[in-house]
């Protein structure tokens, strides 16, 4: 980083262990909450010195930003419509937290000249998503490269996709 700071950090964690109702033990509800929440939340607070440094240097690309790699599935409202059926408490839970952490970011770091989104890849060809899924790998990071290279200081605290859509809570 030779003493510049670091412009944008990308918290990617992710995991989704299967937490139905009828197989539901706090343990699996608290493992997806570690990473998929509190860890990203944790990463941010170790790179704030970094993050601050950057802000105001003219050799980074975009501005200074934290972005949260959050899922539709976080979302209250596609709860209630077109993904209702998908029933993973642990990995929806942890997701939707991960939406707050994004907006208490975005008050906190907002003073500082520093942008936190949470940023929806989209149903990625991964482990994760398996090979039904829609986007390719490339398809979906190039759109978020995109969105980043885009952001400016009204996305502060939004939801979007990786499109540059905006995505409901």
């Amino acid at each position: 980083l030779g003493g510049k700071g670091l412009c944008c950090l990308i918290n990617n964690a992710g995991i989704n262990e299967e937490c139905t109702l009828e197989d539901l033990i706090p343990a699996c509800l608290i493992r997806n909450f570690e990473v998929n929440a509190i860890a990203p939340l944790m990463v941010t607070k170790a790179f704030l010195p970094l993050l601050k440094k950057s802000v105001g240097n003219h050799e980074c690309s975009w501005k200074t930003n934290v972005i949260n790699i959050a899922s539709i599935r976080g979302s209250l409202t596609d709860c209630t419509g077109e993904g209702g059926e998908y029933r993973s408490y642990g990995y929806r839970i942890s997701k939707t937290a991960l939406s707050m952490v994004t907006r208490c970011l975005a008050l906190d770091l907002q003073p500082l000249g520093i942008i936190c989104i949470s940023l929806h890849p989209g149903w990625v060809k991964t482990d994760m998503g398996g090979p039904q899924a829609i986007l390719s790998l490339e398809e979906s990071v190039s759109g978020m490269l995109s969105v980043i290279a885009g952001l400016s200081e009204k996305y502060n605290g939004t939801f979007l996709d990786w499109r540059g859509e905006t995505v409901p809570w």
